[in-house]
């Protein structure tokens, strides 16, 4: 399921300009070719997170561990995976604040209170967050899944992280409306990002791998760049086709 790229080759990709197609709602498989001479390249997108506030809240921690699987639990996921995508929004430029950081810093004989999480977060004046969690269910669901409650920023946040996880989990979920407490009371646009069912073993398995954990968060980096350079872009450009002879996929 890896595409064979590693981390720094394809933060140097997108900070390049390799998202110029992100705009034309293409996900990040494709890739940009030369120039032709007279060819137009829209604009480039170093700049897009730079300077930018993010908060990533990974779910749970201290007394409340979240959902268990047969080997590991959400809490102890939910961290590895939102320090992963820290790293990518870092990269990028952005200022980004985490809820919690290192394991233990929510004593264990503590739960943490998700009022005063939210109260914090939205001080923060961030442009965006993105909620960390793992799903349970029955042992055969799969796939993660984006959710998020009200407002079109929020909406189109969700689906372009959705598009991007959808290529590369193969998942056929969609993107859902969901009444939680931290969407709900957000003052930035917001999205829960389910990575995965840790009740599912083979999905589990693979939450718990770091390769997959970073493979993971390069599409959900890759579904909100595609985000920010929608609003940076005229709306007859982005509704009309993309420039094929700029573009290969695979």
């Amino acid at each position: 399921m890896r595409r064979g790229v590693n981390w720094s080759a394809r933060a140097v990709a997108v900070l390049a300009g390799a998202l110029l197609v992100g705009g034309f709602g293409l996900t990040g498989r494709a890739l940009s070719q030369p120039q032709k001479e007279g060819a137009q390249l829209p604009p480039l997108i170093g700049d897009l997170l730079r300077g930018r506030t993010v908060v990533i809240d990974p779910g749970h921690g201290g007394y409340d561990p979240g959902a268990r699987g047969m080997r590991s639990i959400e809490a102890k996921i939910n961290l590895e995976v939102a320090l992963k995508l820290r790293t990518w929004f870092q990269m990028a430029g952005a200022r980004v604040l985490m809820t919690w950081s290192r394991p233990g810093e929510i004593p264990a004989n503590r739960k943490y209170r998700v009022r005063q999480r939210m109260d914090w977060i939205n001080a923060q004046g961030a442009d965006l967050l993105i909620d960390i969690h793992c799903n349970s269910g029955a042992s055969s669901y799969r796939g993660p899944q984006t959710f998020y409650w009200d407002g079109a920023a929020s909406y189109h946040l969700a689906s372009d992280v959705q598009d991007e996880l959808r290529y590369f989990t193969s998942t056929r979920r969609d993107v859902k409306r969901i009444d939680q407490y931290v969407l709900r009371y957000a003052k930035m646009p917001a999205v829960n990002v389910e990575v995965g069912f840790i009740t599912n073993s083979q999905e589990e398995h693979r939450l718990m791998t770091p390769a997959y954990q970073e493979d993971l968060t390069w599409y959900i980096f890759i579904g909100t760049e595609r985000w920010l350079l929608k609003g940076r872009w005229p709306a007859n450009l982005l509704e009309s086709p993309p420039p094929t002879d700029l573009l290969v996929r695979d």
